[in-house]
């Protein structure tokens, strides 16, 4: 079985994620790609923070540590 190309997709996920949530730590207004709303990163439970869409297109999970 070769990975490699599931291996590829999800580190290209990982980057895209990483700019996403470093632009909005920048204060930079982020649009969802799919539905071009409007990112917002929100402190939810103790220790959690969410970068997501008004639809839920975009839905970044953060543990804070």
């Amino acid at each position: 079985m070769d990975f490699s190309s599931l291996t590829k997709k999800q580190s290209q996920s990982f980057v895209q994620q990483k700019k996403l949530l470093q632009r909005l730590s920048k204060g930079q207004e982020v649009r969802c790609e799919h539905c071009h709303g409007k990112v917002t990163l929100a402190l939810g439970e103790p220790g959690y923070a969410s970068a997501r869409c008004e639809k839920g297109c975009t839905d970044v999970l953060l543990q804070l540590s």
